[in-house]
Order: structure tokens, then C-alpha cells, then sequence
């Protein structure tokens, strides 16, 4: 099989692709199915561990997810990056640097309507990897800051809501005539 695609069957494991990989999670609701000894083989090359963090490389570039949980799947088209020492180097640091440089990335890679970028341009890719402590503390602030966007989000979403609503009351109440608009009272 090397690394042609495998055959599509109607109950097996799923077949992991760049479109499953959305805002840092992995969404298993559209996959294809290939049988176990399929999977098998894939996983010889490929075996994706909790803690890995997945990348998209046709497509849309980028959308890297750390892989939580036990995960039973395959991939195909997706860069698999394996980190060997908690103690060099934080997973959720290397997902958030590799989101920052995506676009960066995008812009470098080869292809015309389907860009791509390969396993080499991956491997020579330079990322900074200050220490530990200070990947741990990168992380902390994102989450902060993201849960900060997060909230103003939400309160952006409830005055649109807001304004909506007092739109749709004041013209229901303009267009029955119960406005503050009189027939007859313009003057010039």
C-alpha cells in the first residue's frame, strides 16, 4: 500500500484527513472508514499517541490539534509531530507556535489549487523553543487572552441579539401606526 490511500469500508477505524483538523480540535464526524489491517500498516509509519500534535499540510495549512485521549485512528496527509521530551518541550506550545507560523507556511507552499507543504519543508521549519518554564507560561497567557476574546465575543453576540430585537420592536411598532409618526404633521 506505501502511501497510497487506502481502501473505503463501511465499518472500520477512521481515516484522519487535513479537513478533520478545525480550531485546534479534531472532528470525527465526517471520516472515512478503512479496515484494521489497513490501519495496521499506516500505524507501522504513523502511529499517532496521545499527546502528538497533528498539521495539516494540503489544503488549508495549518489547524494543528494536540491529540487527546487514546486515540484509534489513522492519518493521511497530515504531518505527525512527536515530541520525545515533556521536559524540552510543552505540546500545546508547539500546537500555538505552529498555528502562529501557519500563515507563514501557507504563503511558502508549493501547488497551485491544492497548496501543500512537505514532510521535508516540516522537518527544516526552524520554530523557537525557549525554555520550558517560559512555553508554560506563552501557554497560560493565550488561554487567558483567549478566554478573555472568548468573553467579549459572547457579550458582542448578546448586544447584537439586543439591537435586533429593539430593530424588529420599533419598526413592528413604526409600521402599525402606533409610532411617534403622524399623517399629516410634516411641515415645511
Amino acid at each position: 500500500m506505501a502511501h497510497d490511500t487506502p481502501r473505503y469500508v463501511e465499518v472500520g477505524v477512521p481515516l484522519v484527513t487535513s479537513k478533520n483538523l478545525r480550531e485546534g480540535t479534531l472532528n470525527l464526524t465526517d471520516v472515512k472508514l478503512i479496515s484494521p489491517k489497513d490501519h495496521e500498516e499506516i500505524s507501522r509509519r504513523s502511529l499517532v499517541e496521545k499527546g502528538d500534535v497533528l498539521f495539516a499540510m494540503i489544503g488549508t495549512i495549518g489547524n494543528p490539534v494536540v491529540v487527546k485521549g487514546e486515540p484509534y485512528f489513522s492519518i493521511k496527509n497530515v504531518a505527525l509531530f512527536k515530541y520525545y521530551s515533556p521536559m524540552d518541550c510543552s505540546a500545546d506550545y508547539l500546537r500555538y507556535s505552529l498555528h502562529h507560523f501557519s500563515t507563514e507556511m501557507a504563503d511558502r507552499a508549493a501547488g497551485g489549487l491544492q497548496p501543500f507543504v512537505s514532510l521535508k519543508f516540516l522537518r527544516d521549519f526552524c520554530l523557537p523553543l525557549p525554555p520550558l518554564a517560559e512555553q508554560h507560561r506563552i501557554v497560560a497567557k493565550v488561554h487567558e487572552l483567549m478566554a478573555l476574546c472568548d468573553g467579549l465575543e459572547a457579550g458582542l453576540s448578546i448586544a447584537t441579539t439586543t439591537r435586533r430585537q429593539l430593530l424588529e420592536a420599533t419598526l413592528q411598532e413604526g409600521l402599525s401606526g402606533r409610532g411617534s409618526l403622524h399623517e399629516g404633521s410634516y411641515e415645511n
